[in-house]
């Protein structure tokens, strides 16, 4: 990385945390109105938080640019053995036709010895059509009665039955492609030979996670008929994010296209059935246990996400609580046998699902000021210029270019406006402990009806609020008093864009096909 671009870098923290300091010291209406001084400590409590996500990402790219640059997948050394592996394919309710494209995909991954490949289908609906299936592909078909933990129950199940010394998971809906194998099993072949070599100075690998990646168009490619201009929303967290968590050794485990070492799964007790998120809950445990993880950058597997709005709730919805859940269950706080920098990639995890309520902090904020001059921050226009503007106008140009060519900062912004509505509430009651227990699997089959226009109305309500408070703010007024109400005026703009974006999203696009729409991959 060049040195200016570390100074700029370093400068931008600098500035922000000066900005920081001044706001908890100088601008909280400590003699405000009650609901005016909660909702000053909620907004400065958001800023604070969301500078140390955009901290822990600066300081990970400082520390871990060249490592991530370098990430190369290894050969297979022939002269190694090649070691056993089970393909695990997961299915609860999928139809058999979603099911036997990954079946078929499966089969043709290639590998320097196939025979030690063993395809396993863990159908827990224990579907006569599926056991039909495992015979026509010649895969193996493990099944069970009356499955109480879910995913992870079927998977602890399927693993019962199995022995190989490495196995991989994959959801009824993920295809890999024939490199999977090869991409990601060279790191453990690699990483054995190590062991035996240099054990006292070798981590062991527990597994490697490759990216997440889609076939179909998400929901905001496909209603904003972006398909070609913009990448999966999805894939800034698995072919960036998690790429950089591991080249720190400490990757999230997303649940699916993943390769396992088996004795680690087993020393911590199989996929935990605690949680509705057990991926995450699984790669945490490993990682406690001294064992690294590492993320790939180059998708070899595709699946299918939801594109409408309803699916995509309810998933997202399950990721939340489900990472709460696991978060609690681990007591990433506490917990003795967290590493420091694996604790500061779990907390950064956990206030990521507390972004969506601090957005809608940020969109209230100046619509207070604005409709009902409700003051939240006392500060002169002036000194506000002075140790605000330069600070947040250089954290988010060094965020922009931290966040590589996959995803820049508006469009994210979008992206945590379109799901804050409906995020917040679960998020709150799972942390004060009003848990969703039930796993409920994601449904890819498009299903639209007159309750998806419903979702609209929050969206509505806040953009037209906000276009209400630009004119009210700015009519009548000239000269000086525009230039005062000018920060507000921006941050209304802003979120005006971020809204309108997030209405058009919500009108959805009329779907008249049968089979999926194919998008590039990257």
């Amino acid at each position: 990385m060049p040195k200016i671009k570390k100074v700029s870098y370093i400068l931008a923290i600098v500035l922000s945390v000066i900005y920081l300091l001044w706001r908890v010291f100088f601008t909280i209406p400590w003699h405000a109105h009650i609901f005016t001084l909660i909702f000053a400590l909620l907004l400065v409590g958001s800023e604070i938080f969301s500078s140390f996500t955009a901290y822990v990402l600066i300081i990970f790219r400082l520390i871990r640019a060249d490592k991530t640059q370098k990430l190369e997948i290894p050969e297979f050394d022939l002269q190694q053995p090649i070691p056993k592996i089970d393909v695990i394919i997961v299915t609860h309710n999928e139809e058999v036709s979603l099911l036997r494209k990954t079946v078929n995909a499966a089969t043709f991954m290639d590998y320097p010895d196939k025979s030690k490949v063993n395809i396993v289908i863990a159908d827990d609906g224990n579907r006569p059509e599926v056991r039909e299936l495992a015979k026509e592909y010649q895969v193996n078909y493990v099944t069970m009665e009356k499955n109480k933990h879910a995913k992870a129950g079927n998977i602890n199940n399927a693993l019962e039955q199995l022995d190989a010394p490495l196995f991989a998971i994959f959801d009824a809906d993920v295809m890999p492609f024939s490199n999977f194998l090869t991409s990601s099993v060279p790191f453990f072949t690699e990483n054995f030979a190590e062991l035996e070599e240099d054990p006292d100075h070798t981590k062991p690998i527990g597994f490697v996670q490759t990216p997440q990646s889609f076939y179909n168009a998400d929901i905001f490619q496909f209603n904003l008929f972006l398909q070609d201009a913009v990448v999966n929303e999805q894939d800034f967290f698995s072919r960036d994010v998690n790429v950089l968590n591991g080249s720190n050794g400490h990757a999230l485990f997303t649940g699916s296209n993943a390769v396992f070492l088996r004795e680690i799964v087993d020393k911590v007790g199989g996929f935990p059935t605690d949680t509705i998120t057990e991926d995450f809950e699984l790669g945490t445990k490993i990682n406690s246990e001294g064992y690294i993880s590492i993320a790939t950058r180059e998708p070899v597997s595709s699946g299918i996400t939801p594109v409408d709005i309803k699916s995509i709730i309810k998933q997202r919805t399950r990721w939340a609580r489900g990472v709460i859940q696991s978060c609690r269950n681990m007591h990433i706080f506490t917990n003795p046998k967290i590493t420091l920098l694996n604790r500061i990639i779990l907390i950064n995890t956990w206030l990521y699902w507390w972004s969506f309520s601090r957005r809608l902090i940020y969109i209230a904020a100046p619509l207070l000021y604005a409709l009902f001059k409700v003051q939240v921050v006392n500060a002169n226009f002036w000194i506000l210029m002075i140790v605000w503007a330069p600070g947040y106008f250089l954290l988010h140009f060094v965020l922009g270019d931290t966040s590589s060519n996959i995803r820049n900062e508006r469009w994210g912004e979008i992206q945590e406006t379109f799901f804050a509505p409906y995020l917040f509430i679960p998020v709150i009651l799972e942390s004060i402990g009003i848990k969703a227990k039930k796993f409920k699997v994601t449904d890819k089959n498009v299903k639209f009806s007159i309750v998806d226009k419903l979702y609209i109305i929050p969206y509505f309500i806040m953009w037209a609020l906000t276009l209400l408070a630009i004119v009210k703010l700015n009519y009548g007024k000239w000269g000086s008093e525009i230039i005062v109400g000018s920060v507000i005026t921006f941050w209304l703009v802003m979120h005006f864009i971020n809204l309108s974006f997030c209405l058009f999203i919500s009108m959805k696009r009329d779907i008249n096909r049968k089979s999926e729409l194919k998008v590039k991959l990257w």
